[in-house]
């Protein structure tokens, strides 16, 4: 199981409207009537495997306003309960990035939370799926994610609980996050490869992120790690 590349992740009580709830997702729901909700579903088992590239369920799969990901037959979340509560626990749950992806670009599509938050983590996913399946439509996928985010969500957040299990909640920028993922990722617990999506070498990552959020519209200060817009 990949762990996060991030230190660790819950909803605050007060800082923000969402409250996880101890939700444990194996396998989504089997065939047959749900006896909540009357619907019939399939048997999607999670995936486990990142290394296997990605076919596009559809073009923008994943992306803002785009909703085919609610009709993707590999999405095990398509008609699973996801709420603003949940999903950060879903999200520890989940055996792949691939899973992860799913999640988040579910809860994107459903409008569940902070669609910034929710855009940040399908973007940050793609990366790790390329990462271990060098999919070149994986990578392309990743970038149109983290351009969506800088487009539509630029100054949203995160929290993180510091330090784990204390109960304080504090704001992160996804928009610094978004620039470290762009122009340098690293991985202190060393759990992640670090994989550049432009140049496995490090200045030239650099160089190319930055002629490529130039044509996005945007301008990253590394020292200061902060995006901003080119007017």
């Amino acid at each position: 199981m990949m762990n996060s590349y991030f230190p660790s992740q819950r909803a605050p009580t007060a800082l923000a409207p969402w409250l996880l709830l101890a939700v444990l997702v194996l396998m989504m729901t089997g065939c047959g009537k749900d006896s909540g909700d009357g619907v019939v579903r399939n048997t999607v088992a999670l995936p486990t495997d990142d290394t296997i590239p990605f076919n596009l369920y559809c073009v923008d799969i994943g992306l803002y306003l785009n909703q085919c990901i609610l009709d993707d037959p590999d999405n095990p979340y398509a008609f699973t309960p996801i709420s603003e509560e949940s999903k950060f626990e879903l999200d520890d749950d989940a055996p792949s990035a691939t899973a992860r992806f799913y999640l988040w670009g579910t809860a994107l599509a459903r409008g569940i939370g902070a669609p910034g938050e929710n855009q940040f983590y399908v973007a940050l996913n793609l990366h790790y799926m390329w990462g271990s399946s060098n999919s070149e439509l994986t990578r392309l996928q990743a970038l149109r994610a983290y351009q969506s985010y800088l487009d539509n969500y630029f100054d949203s957040v995160t929290y993180f609980e510091i330090p784990d299990d204390s109960d304080e909640f504090f704001p992160f920028s996804l928009n610094r996050f978004t620039g470290e993922m762009l122009f340098d990722p690293a991985d202190p617990d060393n759990t992640y490869s670090g994989a550049r999506l432009f140049s496995p070498g490090e200045d030239e990552n650099k160089s190319i992120a930055s002629q490529v959020v130039a044509d996005w519209g945007y301008y990253y200060d590394q020292d200061l790690g902060i995006f901003t817009r080119i007017p």
